[in-house]
């Protein structure tokens, strides 16, 4: 692979949730996992995208880490159907990000026109977390075997000491058989999610790749488990 397409979007908010925190406050991760980024591009494309089709790395920053109070509508089944909680709703404290920035690499370079004409609207979060595509471009990457990275997240490796939050997380998720089954997660295993702010750490890894530009940037590029 000696080229990739870059997209760029931006925002006002974000809120890439930490998932499995089903009661208190919620909480953000330090950046969004690959699924969320694997339904960024569908949205863009019109579609769902199955992790075979596409090689995907990434960097996320942002500007500061904002508290809300969200009003949360709390529902019970009866037995027979899904109502209203008797106690009725109540109100949590939820995180979002300010002003997030994340650059997408894809080795898709036939995509570039959905990304120019996006299908749909993306976000990253909620549905209010809009994303705007700033630009759409083709860069010249070389491989290589460590780097400098920051503002992603890499498979968990014992040999080395990355910097992060440790996450376990579903590479992707598939859409259930049955109608409202819901979505079933797909190879589930560790992470380590790399901060986006500060300085890049020094990694070891075969899927890493520097952007040939006038300000090398190296980025880890995740190949999805078949």
């Amino acid at each position: 692979m000696d080229k990739v397409l870059e997209i760029q979007l931006s925002g006002w908010t974000a809120t890439p949730r930490l998932p499995f925190v089903l009661s208190g406050n919620a909480l953000c991760m330090p950046v969004p996992p690959y699924s969320t980024i694997l339904g960024i591009l569908g949205c863009c494309l019109g579609r769902f995208i199955s992790p075979g089709e596409v090689k995907v790395g990434f960097r996320y920053l942002y500007d500061t880490v904002a508290l809300d109070i969200e009003t949360r509508r709390r529902l019970q089944f009866d037995g027979e159907k899904i109502k209203n909680h008797d106690k009725g709703s109540d109100a949590y404290i939820r995180e979002f990000h300010t002003n997030p920035y994340l650059t997408i690499w894809i080795d898709r370079l036939d995509w570039i026109d959905f990304f120019k004409s996006p299908v749909g609207t993306p976000s990253l979060g909620r549905s209010q977390d809009l994303l705007q595509i700033k630009t759409v471009s083709v860069k010249e990457v070389v491989h290589i075997s460590e780097g400098y990275i920051k503002g992603c997240m890499i498979p968990f490796d014992m040999n080395q000491t990355i910097p992060g939050q440790l996450v376990q997380l579903a590479e992707s998720y598939a859409e259930g058989e049955k109608n409202g089954s819901g979505r079933v997660p797909i190879n589930s295993m560790m992470f380590v999610a790399v901060h986006g702010e500060g300085e890049s750490v020094h990694v070891r890894n075969s899927n890493l790749y520097r952007i040939q530009d006038e300000q090398p940037v190296d980025f880890y590029m995740h190949t999805f488990t078949k």
